[in-house]
């Protein structure tokens, strides 16, 4: 992707992740997993559910894993996770 591109579509996601959303399917509980966003008032965090896709579950396995969940939960998940990360540094590994 060219920078120009970037920008472009970074821009877009600005517009796509509005502050004032509201996630009705993540709770934040102090008294809950530390007070970790969880789905639903369950006990399963949002990084939980990232985690097991990051190591390459599909939603369906997550599904099978967690059948108390549902596909939209999982979505919600990563609307939140992207909204949190918006307009956020994160320090990233330079390459050798």
């Amino acid at each position: 992707m060219t920078e120009a591109g970037a920008v472009r579509w970074a821009a877009r996601a600005r517009r796509a992740y509005a502050e004032d959303v509201a996630y009705e399917r993540i709770t934040i509980d102090p008294n809950r997993m530390s007070g970790l966003p969880c789905i639903r008032d369950t006990r399963v965090t949002v990084s939980a559910v990232l985690g097991q896709l990051a190591a390459g579950l599909t939603i369906p396995e997550l599904l099978d894993d967690f059948p108390y969940l549902d596909r939209a939960d999982v979505l919600a998940a990563l609307e939140y996770a992207a909204a949190a990360v918006q307009e956020r540094e994160l320090p990233l590994a330079h390459s050798a």
